[in-house]
């Protein structure tokens, strides 16, 4: 992909982007390890092939393959699903792009990133539709985009962890991408912090039983689902994976005499129910919040599947105090880990910094300089976003596959050149 053609593509992408604030607070300091810096996880087959797990002694794992695509040729497909959400008689429409790993040899042409209707980009990786993979159970994840963000965004995370054998899934969560910004067409906060888990729900059952005369019907494991989510999408994460926002935090400022309009909605009995209830899915099974947008509150508590927690300690959108740092400390699991960068800040976890040209970030998004964008500062994300991917599928492999051979690679020491950027803490 040319920069040329990178620039043109994230002017729309970046022209929405509006940063998600978490909320919570919490007071400095913990008693965790630290396992100093560094740290990816591995790589290899899908789910439905097989990758060696650790029973019976751990093979030989090189940390460099997962820097690398896998054996798998990637394919990549828009779709859409439609569904009505809790608390709403309004049906919900769900644009997808989905990247699996191919059959080989399919004769495919290269696919096309469409971006909001407007932009077409090539990708050098994916390929326009092919049929996919032979085989079943292919292990899922899924990708949930930040405010006003675009599910594109998952693209780095989608092709190395097709390349390797699974199926990534991300949904533009309607109401709240870049082009209901731009229309004016966003929906309140409180229709999007119900919807988005939801979103997630939709989007797992649509895959395991909603596919129709489709060759991806039947293909994913959708009984153990691995969440990625950056900004608000790590709230999407955290709520899908357990965690339940706190209600009264919600409308402790919601004025009776005029409400907001997400007073209004929040008022709804069955929009309450819904919250005390919580959100979560049985089948996510791990997560990979990034940049951490936290459930309202700050609580934790119900949330018992393994956490990679990623974060940098510049972030300004998310600020680190209030959000990272009182995340990891409601974390009590024993296969949690947090993934923190020093230099790192919002935008390190996705590519608008090195596919924008300087010029166009000052004018669209002048504050991504300062959160990531300014690489004398943070680390360029050309080379920092492929590790966090690698990380992710690693610890993907380890809790969703049972693959414990990347545990120690997960822990450290860190990958490439990139020592001093990766700092991890483990449970005590």
């Amino acid at each position: 992909m040319t920069n040329a053609v990178r620039f043109l593509t994230h002017l729309t992408l970046t022209l929405g982007l509006m940063a998600f604030g978490g909320a919570g607070c919490s007071d400095d300091g913990s008693n965790d390890e630290t396992a100093g810096a560094g740290g990816t996880a591995g790589s290899g087959g899908s789910g439905a092939m097989g990758g060696g797990s650790g029973a019976g002694g751990a093979p030989t794992v090189s940390e460099d393959e997962l820097l690398n695509l896998g054996p798998f040729d990637v394919g990549f497909r828009e779709m859409s699903l439609s569904y009505t959400p809790p608390a709403s008689d309004e049906v919900r429409e769900l644009s997808l792009r989905i990247w699996y790993p191919a059959a080989p040899d399919s004769g495919a042409e290269q696919a096309v990133y469409e971006v909001v209707g407007v932009v077409a980009v090539p990708t050098d990786v994916a390929l326009d539709a092919p049929p996919i993979a032979d085989g079943t159970g292919f292990p899922l994840a899924l990708y949930s985009h930040g405010s006003g963000g675009q599910a594109l965004l998952g693209y780095p995370y989608g092709e190395l962890m097709a390349s390797h054998g699974w199926i990534l899934a991300s949904a533009n969560h309607a109401g709240n991408t870049a082009l209901d910004d731009l229309s004016g067409n966003s929906a309140p906060s409180a229709r999007t912090r119900l919807n988005r888990p939801s979103d997630v729900t939709a989007l797992i059952d649509w895959l395991e039983s909603g596919l129709v005369e489709d060759d991806l019907s039947g293909k994913a494991d959708t009984s153990s689902v691995f969440v990625i989510g950056h900004s608000f999408g790590a709230y999407t994460a955290f709520t899908a994976g357990g965690a339940t926002p706190d209600y009264d935090t919600l409308t402790e400022n919601c004025d009776d005499e005029n409400p907001s309009e997400s007073c209004q909605i929040y008022a709804d009995p069955e929009v309450e129910a819904a919250f005390r209830a919580g959100l979560s899915d049985p089948r996510v099974a791990a997560i990979a919040p990034q940049a951490p947008g936290v459930p309202p509150g700050g609580d934790l508590a119900g949330l018992d599947v393994p956490t990679m927690l990623m974060s940098g300690l510049l972030d300004r959108t998310t600020p680190h105090a209030v959000t990272a740092v009182p995340a990891w400390e409601a974390l009590d699991g024993p296969d949690d880990i947090w993934v923190d960068m020093p230099r790192g800040a919002h935008f390190t976890f996705i590519t608008i910094c090195h596919d924008l040209s300087d010029a166009l970030i000052n004018v669209v998004q002048p504050d991504a300089f300062e959160d990531g964008c300014d690489f004398e500062l943070s680390p360029p994300t050309d080379e920092v976003v492929p590790i966090l991917a690698a990380y992710v599928l690693g610890f993907a492999r380890l809790h969703i596959l049972g693959e414990s051979e990347w545990e120690n690679i997960l822990r450290g020491p860190t990958i490439g050149e990139f020592d001093d950027e990766f700092e991890i803490t483990l449970p005590q």
